[in-house]
This record gives C-alpha cells, sequence and structure tokens, in this order.
C-alpha cells in the first residue's frame, strides 16, 4: 500500500510546523504525551553552513511540546576526527550553531567517546546485531530532520543515512563504513594509551609504535576515539558504495526497532558532499520539504522531486555514485515502501 509523503515547497515555520503535523496524524501511532522523542539532527560540522538551521527545527519541537512529548535534540559522534568526534567538542559546535536556542535537552546520545551504545537484534542477510546509540535506541520515538544533499559513498543522504550512519554508535560508524579493521599509521607518539583502552588486547606497543593485532580487533573503535594525533587509521575503502549503502539500511532499521517515527526532509542548499564538511558547491534547485511516517517513502519522494525539478540525476553526476541501491534494499528488508502518494500543501 502507498505511503502518504506531505510536500511543501514553502519553508516558512507555519508550512513546517503544518507539513510535520500532517505526517503525525498520518502515522499509525501518534507521538503521544510523555513520549521521549529523539529529534535526530545534524548539528553542523566546523565550516559548514548548509546543515539544517534551528529556526527549520523550532516549528517540529513546538509542535512536539503541543502534544506534551518530551523531545531533545540529539546525534551520535563520528568516526573522522572533528568537532563532533566527541562529546564536549560536539555540545560546543551545536552551541556556536544556535542549537541551545531552541529550548530543550541536546544529548549526545553515544556518550562522550561513542562507548555508550545498545545492541539492537534484527536478524538480516548482514547483520544480526546492530550497535545503536544508547539514548536514540531509549527513546520511544525518533524525529530525523534530515538535509538531502549528495554523499560520496551513498550517492546521496537524507532520512535512511540520518536513521543509519547518524544512529550508529562509533564502533557501529566502523561496521558499516568497512569491514577491515583499523591500522596504526604516521603521527604515533607510542603514548600507549590505545593500549589501555582496547577492551579485546588487540593493541600492543613495538618500539616506538602501537600495532593493532587484528586477529583479536573487534572493530571497537576506540583507538580512533582516544588517540590524540590521530594516528589510527580507517581504511574507508574497505566497502563498495553497495555495501556501505545495504549496511546503514539495515543500520537504520534497528535504530527504528520498536519506536514511532514521523522523518522530515529539506531539500535545500542541495550540495555535492555531506554536511560533515565544510562547505560544498551547490549542485541543485531548492524543492521544498517532504515528511512521513515512512522513511523509504520520504526518501524515495525527495529523489523524484530533485530529479524532476534538475532533469537529471544530479546525485550520480555530482558522486558517481548511484543512491537508489538503498532505496531498493531499505524496502526489501522491511524498512518501508518505495510506493507513495505526494500530498502537496
Amino acid at each position: 500500500m502507498a505511503a502518504k509523503v506531505f510536500f511543501s515547497q514553502r519553508f516558512d515555520a507555519e508550512s513546517i510546523r503544518t507539513l510535520f503535523e500532517r505526517a503525525c496524524s498520518a502515522a499509525a501511532v501518534n507521538i503521544k504525551a510523555g513520549d521521549r522523542t529523539a529529534v535526530k539532527v545534524h548539528f553542523g560540522e566546523e565550516g559548514n553552513t548548509r546543515f539544517v538551521p534551528p529556526s527549520s527545527i523550532r516549528p517540529v519541537i513546538e509542535a512536539l511540546k503541543a502534544v506534551k512529548a518530551a523531545p531533545f535534540l540529539t546525534d551520535a559522534n563520528t568516526l573522522y576526527r572533528g568537532m563532533r568526534v566527541n562529546a564536549t567538542d560536539h555540545m560546543e559546535i551545536a552551541a556556536r550553531h544556535g542549537f541551545k536556542a531552541l529550548g530543550v535537552p541536546i544529548i549526545i546520545a553515544d556518550g562522550e567517546r561513542g562507548e555508550e551504545e545498545t545492541e539492537i537484534e534484527i536478524e538480516k542477510r548482514i547483520f544480526r546485531k546492530v550497535r545503536i546509540a544508547a539514548r536514540v535506541a531509549e527513546a520511544d520515538a525518533i524525529v530525523p530532520v534530515s538535509h538531502f544533499k549528495g554523499h560520496i559513498l551513498c550517492g546521496f543522504g537524507g532520512a535512511i543515512k540520518n536513521l543509519g550512519m547518524g544512529c550508529g554508535s562509533r564502533a557501529g560508524k566502523l561496521e558499516m563504513h568497512s569491514k577491515i579493521r583499523p591500522s596504526i599509521g604516521a603521527g604515533c607518539l607510542a603514548c600507549g594509551k590505545c593500549v589501555e583502552n582496547c577492551p579485546a588486547d588487540a593493541i600492543s606497543l613495538e618500539g616506538d609504535q602501537a600495532e593493532i593485532i587484528h586477529e583479536r580487533c573487534i572493530g571497537c573503535a576506540e583507538c580512533i576515539s582516544v588517540c590524540e594525533t590521530g594516528a589510527v587509521e580507517v581504511p574507508w575503502a574497505g566497502a563498495t558504495s553497495r555495501e556501505v549503502q545495504e549496511r546503514c539500511a539495515e543500520y537504520a532499521f534497528g535504530a527504528l526497532s520498536g519506536k514511532k517515527c514521523v522523518c522530515v526532509t529539506f531539500i535545500n542548499n542541495i550540495t555535492s558532499d555531506c554536511d560533515c564538511m565544510a562547505d560544498s558547491r551547490l549542485i541543485g534547485k531548492d524543492v521544498g520539504i517532504v515528511s512521513s511516517p515512512d522513511p523509504v517513502s520520504c526518501e524515495q519522494a525527495a529523489y523524484d522531486l530533485v530529479v524532476k525539478a534538475n532533469g537529471r540525476d544530479i546525485f550520480r553526476e555530482a558522486t558517481g555514485t548511484d543512491g537508489r541501491h538503498i532505496l531498493e534494499y531499505s524496502e526489501k528488508i522491511g524498512l518501508g515502501t518505495r510506493d507513495y502518494e505526494l500530498v502537496r500543501i
């Protein structure tokens, strides 16, 4: 059966709230009073201004407060080094970008160093269990507020990537990005912090360099978190684009396990790269906003609207990656349906 996707070409506060409330009313189970609701956002990396701004998120928060839900803003720490690699710096960039003004708690979902996670059983083709950031796993409902833009591995990123890659713990992100374990590269000071913090006893000091014993490594990414020089290297090329898309979809399935969900995706300021990087070039026309309780329909509608507005697949043109596979695989594993009815507001 086709899922309803609500669409507005306007970006004003009234339109955003109306769109969100209509999508909430279409959900099988509405978000209600007392529901601990994770509003999953991207707080923007240093040098990036294209993330969904607090002013556009405020109408969603107001709608949740109107039904007496308990919303909080959240994101999980990154695998790469930057302002979002630990909770302290992550909170700093969130404050710098104005998110404190929304007047709701800001919680980094996987703790100070990305170590706070909950294993969720999903029994899918790739993963039997996924590692979801603890505060997301504990929530009653989740509202992924996403910026639709390009991504080098996924082709494009919106609600599914926000739920999958965005809600995985640091170890979960490593699982999604690569099948190969981290290694120690240039810059190692042989300080021993990675050795002390490795829960698998998989790192040793060999002379003036730490060394990871891959046979013992469990892929928890703790060494990445504690290394102060960035010497721990992630093998980004360890998995193909299709593999990353499938892994991300399965993680999104785990993040939604047992939860109410309403997606809100902003299709403007469309860039060639994700918001984890400094501002990249704009590649397409502003389209509008879509919202739906079905993340796959929401993503399919966003993609279709972009292709229609621009007359071609601007994401594949910009990244060289066909992002449609994540839609096909997400539907296959039961995350949602690609069949949708677009309701214009």
